[in-house]
Formats: C-alpha cells, sequence, structure tokens
C-alpha cells in the first residue's frame, strides 16, 4: 500500500503484483506488456494500464425468463474467465467486465427463451450452447471462458403452480382410466378422483336391510299369537269344564 501511495504521489513508477499485468502506453500508443514488479514511467507521457490475469468469476444478476412455451424461470448462473491477450482485452472494449455481463447474458436469455419445459431440464446442452455463442467474444476480447454454469434454474411460483395442477390432472386422468378399466361406472371413477361419497342406492340398502331384519320379528310374533289361540274345532280341556261346574254347585 505505501508503494502504491507513493507512485500516485510521485508518479515515477507503478506496482504491478502477482496475478496482474499490465500494458504500457507512450503518448496514447500501446506498447509492452509488463508482469509483476516495479515500472517506472516518465510523467505525463506514459502510463500503465493495470488488469488482472488471473482466473476470475462473475456472479450475474438473476434473470428471469420466458420459455417458448409461455412459462417463466428464474435463472441465475455464473462464469469464470482469464484474459488471454491484454492488448485486446484493453483497447478492444472500455470496460472488460461489463461488456462480458452483458454478453453472456444475452447468450444466457436466446438459448434459454429458445427452450420449453422438457428441454430446459437438459443444462449440459445449454451451457454447450452458451459457450459456443461466446466464442465470439473470446477471440475479440482476448480473454478465455474457463467454465460457465447454472447456479440456479427453476420455474417461477406461478409456473410451479401450473406445473403441478397439470401434473395432477394427467395422474387423475390416469387413475380415471384405471378405475374404468377395472370395470366401475363413470360416476364412481369420478366420486374416487374427487374424494366424493357416493349416496346413490345407501337409502334402498337400509331399507332393505330393515326389510330383513323385520321379517323374522313378524314371524316370531304370528307363532306367538298361534299359540296364544287354540285352532277352530279343536276340544277344551275338560278339567276346565269341571272347574266351571263346580263353580256353579257352590
Amino acid at each position: 500500500m505505501s508503494l502504491d501511495f507513493l507512485g500516485a504521489i510521485t508518479g515515477l513508477f507503478v506496482v504491478v503484483y502477482d496475478g496482474q499485468h499490465a500494458l504500457k502506453f507512450t503518448l496514447g500508443r500501446a506498447g509492452n506488456i509488463v508482469g509483476p514488479g516495479v515500472h517506472f514511467k516518465v510523467p505525463i507521457i506514459q502510463k500503465y494500464e493495470v488488469e488482472e490475469t488471473k482466473h476470475t468469476t462473475l456472479n450475474l444478476e438473476p434473470q428471469t425468463i420466458q420459455l417458448k412455451d409461455d412459462l417463466v424461470y428464474e435463472v441465475d448462473c455464473k462464469v469464470m474467465y482469464r484474459i488471454v491477450d491484454l492488448r485486446k482485452a484493453i483497447i478492444e472494449i472500455d470496460d472488460l467486465v461489463t461488456g462480458l455481463e452483458n454478453r453472456v447474458v444475452m447468450a444466457v436469455q436466446r438459448v434459454v427463451q429458445a427452450q420449453d419445459r422438457e428441454s430446459v431440464r437438459d443444462t449440459a446442452k445449454m451451457v454447450e450452447e452458451i459457450i459456443s455463442q461466446l466464442s465470439e467474444v473470446e477471440e475479440q476480447w482476448g480473454v478465455r471462458i474457463l467454465q460457465f454454469g447454472f447456479s440456479n434454474i427453476s420455474p417461477s411460483p406461478a409456473t410451479l403452480e401450473i406445473t403441478q395442477l397439470e401434473l395432477l390432472a394427467e395422474e387423475r386422468l390416469s387413475l380415471y382410466g384405471r378405475f374404468r378399466g377395472e370395470g366401475l361406472e363413470a360416476e364412481a371413477a369420478v366420486a374416487l378422483l374427487t374424494g366424493a361419497v357416493i349416496a346413490t342406492g345407501v337409502a334402498s340398502a337400509t331399507l332393505g336391510l330393515r326389510g330383513r331384519l323385520a321379517e323374522p320379528a313378524q314371524a316370531a310374533a304370528q307363532a306367538g299369537e298361534q299359540l296364544a289361540s287354540p285352532p277352530e274345532g279343536a276340544e277344551t280341556d275338560p278339567l276346565a269344564d269341571d272347574d266351571e261346574d263346580s263353580s256353579e254347585d257352590l
């Protein structure tokens, strides 16, 4: 820090650290590329542009992208790059980091927008397409894309709800076909799927059960009546007659 401060005050030298390189300018003309160390310069006439040449990671802002089948996905991605041609990285673009972020975002949007709910699951293929589209940037700006990947690619809450409803509808349709194949009526199959209770036939079944339970009771009552009253033409008990006669004599 003291060397940096001293160099800024005097304007006589610049410090380049490990993982950095600098491009020397003399009267506005690009010259040699220098590595880490202390490099002297003539004030006003000469200057150095220092850039990080080690591996650098960019965390891109989350994006909301609509697929070609109108579903909306939330996409987060990261890219790792390294400067391989410092002259191009400084001369060909005014701000390498901002320019690289914009180009990666545009490539991601083009690739993801061309997907549907099925193909968006193939992240490896999308990564290959994005890296392929960034090859032009590598040549123009003197950088090399070392790695690109999705840290998150998922449906938005509204899209997730739509997807869940569609899956539920497909599952119920499959179960409906299964129930119908097993011989259930259409109303019964629908009632099972929706969780409804079938009331059809319950009342009649209850009445039938009551009838079957009442039949033995009626039979028992009739048998009791028959035992209580003797059949027509049957002889009466002689002892009973004797009792009646004796009571009359008394």
